[in-house]
């Protein structure tokens, strides 16, 4: 059977004989079965066409001429012949619905391409022409394409049956800015803006407007500012721009509205964890701990975050604000960070985030916070040298050369190095341990290794054998 002749088939008479011929060929007939016709799924991958050749060789041959950018094909695209007329969902025009609720004709060129249904009228799933399964309605759509009412596929924010629409702020619709906020700011003063200093934070111009305006302000004026803006603070610190608001302000702030600010939050349990833990708050709080510079500010801030150190530590965004601590603060004021961390050492050098804050804590910590920390690592040393993190918080013991700290970690060790050798990572632990002790240390080791009943097996063990000749390479030098 023919092709229909229609306005989208080719006008390529090569492409128009080939597809005649494909059709037209008594082999090709079952693809118009009813079944086949329901699931387009269902049709048999390889089918046999005459002289033995199959579709995929015959489509092989095929060119196609004047390519849509929309569709992969031009309007003569050709479809399976579903006894139906196909057309070109961008051939048409459909009525859309602004998030206003009035409605406007949008041209075909209004739709992001790739993700246009081709349904039929034979199932409510059918395939887009990218191969993924939709929901169709397009038949009710084509047949009432100029209705003034919402299409069913389709909703108040821009979308059509999936197509997201050019011309259509989709942002806006549920973050729409008031008009006020869209005229320029830089002719207006601060004291222009009064009462609206909080959605100007929350804006993104209004935000660089407040920011370049609080370096050189007044003291009343910003003063201002701060009456309106510190009872919100924790929802501007994890905002995407009243946060950068909030890091101007704890900057240009008196000690006493710094301490006021802090005040707000740790008055709720956990509250200012939770804003360490999010992406805007972190940077927020570390801004705030670069800032602060009473003793009663320190205190604030350490005793709210010792309660969620451990959650810090583990997270993404909350081990920098555990970092800056121990950067800014001193080794007396981060005391009970350092017990908390040390009564959970083994869950955090585990951790992907945590093995790394550990690190940090033994190396820039002093006195008896790092020796207990040290004491705690030491004490789970055999756990952690053959874990996927936690060699990493040894192996940083190691590298520290400490006498005491080296000699207390290889006697907890001791015993296991042959086990360890055979750990992809306990191994690098053991080359470590090889490299950086002493002659007496080291050699006990390889004596160890020498003697073990699994001596022969470490020497073609994959991880072994690096062991093997570590040892080796430091019996030659000493």
């Amino acid at each position: 059977m023919a092709i229909p002749h229609n306005r989208y088939r080719s006008s390529s008479s090569q492409f128009s004989d080939e597809m005649n011929r494909i059709f037209a060929a008594p082999a090709y007939t079952h693809f118009h079965d009813q079944s086949s016709l329901q699931n387009p799924l269902h049709h048999p991958v390889h089918p046999r066409l005459e002289n033995g050749e199959t579709l995929e060789s015959v489509f092989s041959r095929l060119s196609v001429n004047g390519l849509n950018k929309y569709s992969g094909l031009d309007n003569a695209s050709v479809f399976y012949d579903y006894r139906e007329v196909r057309c070109s969902p961008f051939a048409l025009q459909e009525t859309e619905h602004t998030h206003q609720g009035s409605p406007r004709c949008s041209s075909s060129n209004d739709f992001v391409p790739g993700f246009f249904s081709t349904s039929n009228t034979f199932s409510r799933t059918s395939l887009n022409q990218n191969g993924f399964l939709c929901d169709s309605g397009n038949r009710e759509l084509i047949n009432n394409r100029y209705s003034n009412t919402t299409p069913a596929a389709s909703n108040r924010k821009g979308f059509f049956n999936g197509v997201v629409s050019k011309k259509q702020n989709v942002m806006r619709s549920s973050l729409s800015r008031p008009q006020w906020l869209q005229e320029p700011l830089d002719g207006l003063s601060l004291r222009d803006w009064r009462g609206n200093f909080l959605a100007l934070a929350k804006d993104h111009t209004g935000c660089r407007f407040l920011q370049k305006n609080m370096t050189s302000t007044t003291k009343e004026e910003l003063d201002m500012i701060f009456l309106e803006l510190i009872d919100h603070v924790c929802e501007l610190m994890v905002d995407p721009f009243g946060n950068y608001v909030l890091q101007k302000l704890v900057e240009v702030c008196s000690d006493e509205q710094r301490t006021h600010i802090l005040l707000m939050l740790t008055k709720n349990n956990f509250q200012l964890v939770r804003i360490c833990l999010d992406m805007h708050g972190t940077r927020a709080v570390q801004r705030l701990l670069e800032n602060l510079t009473t003793p009663q500010q320190i205190s604030l801030v350490t005793a709210a975050l010792s309660t969620g150190a451990v959650a810090l530590t583990k997270d993404m965004n909350g081990h920098h604000v555990i970092q800056h601590c121990l950067k800014y603060f001193s080794d007396e004021d981060n005391k009970y960070l350092l017990n908390e961390l040390a009564n959970n050492c083994y869950g955090i050098a585990t951790d992907k985030s945590g093995c790394c804050v550990l690190q940090h804590c033994v190396q820039y910590s002093k006195g008896e916070p790092r020796d207990r920390l040290v004491a705690e690592i030491i004490a789970n040393a055999m756990h952690l040298a053959d874990d996927h993190y936690g060699n990493y918080v040894v192996q940083h013991l190691l590298e520290m050369k400490v006498p005491q700290i080296t000699i207390n970690l290889l006697r907890q060790l001791e015993g296991h190095y042959a086990s360890l050798s055979c750990n992809k990572y306990g191994s690098n632990v053991v080359e470590k341990c090889l490299k950086l002790s002493g002659e007496q240390e080291s050699m006990r080791i390889v004596m160890e290794l020498l003697k073990s009943p699994n001596a022969s097996r470490l020497i073609v063990d994959p991880y072994g054998n690096y062991v093997i000749q570590s040892a080796l390479s430091v019996s030659k030098v000493r």
